[in-house]
């Protein structure tokens, strides 16, 4: 198996306070050499989880679906810069841990 180098950087995020959707982030992503950006990955979050998820668009049946697939080993580091960067920007806080 080959392997490829990827490089995350969170150029932007944005408060929009729509529902549960509390920020639109601009990710890059380099991936060998080659820079990709995905404008509109969305900060999800309600009082029991916190999630990323990537752009969507509305299909011709009125379904939405996702308009970006990546694999989970970008995806997932890409979605904790992601939270990183919100926490950052004060969008989102860490939640106590109750003892």
């Amino acid at each position: 198996m080959e392997t490829s180098t990827a490089t995350i950087s969170v150029l932007q995020v944005t408060a929009i306070h729509a529902g549960r959707v509390l920020a639109l982030a601009d990710v890059e992503l380099i991936l060998d050499g080659v820079s990709l950006v995905i404008h509109g990955v969305q900060v999800r979050a309600d009082a029991s989880k916190t999630e990323i998820t990537l752009p969507n668009y509305r299909a011709p049946d009125g379904s939405w679906r996702t308009a970006v697939t990546l694999p989970d080993e970008v995806r997932g580091p890409m979605g904790d810069a992601v939270i990183a960067a919100a926490m950052e920007a004060d969008l989102l806080v860490e939640k106590a841990t109750v003892v």
